[in-house]
């Protein structure tokens, strides 16, 4: 986690980490997140690899490589 500087991805990577595989609306309101906002945050988490998608459901999780 630490090349990940974003307070709020930092917060989903450990909600992630807590409670496993999580659909995008439970992210946004365990954290309290606006979906727009959830959404830009979960997009770059995917971008850099750090979280995954499964397809379907598309819940997000950890991506094992990167733990």
């Amino acid at each position: 986690m630490a090349r990940i500087k974003d307070k709020t991805e930092k917060k989903i990577v450990q909600f992630l980490d807590e409670n496993g595989p999580s659909f995008l609306g439970e992210v946004v309101k365990e954290l309290k997140l606006s979906y727009s906002k959830g959404l830009e945050h979960v997009t770059q988490l995917l971008s850099k690899g750090i979280i995954k998608h499964s397809d379907p459901p598309l819940q997000y999780e950890l991506n094992s490589e990167q733990k």
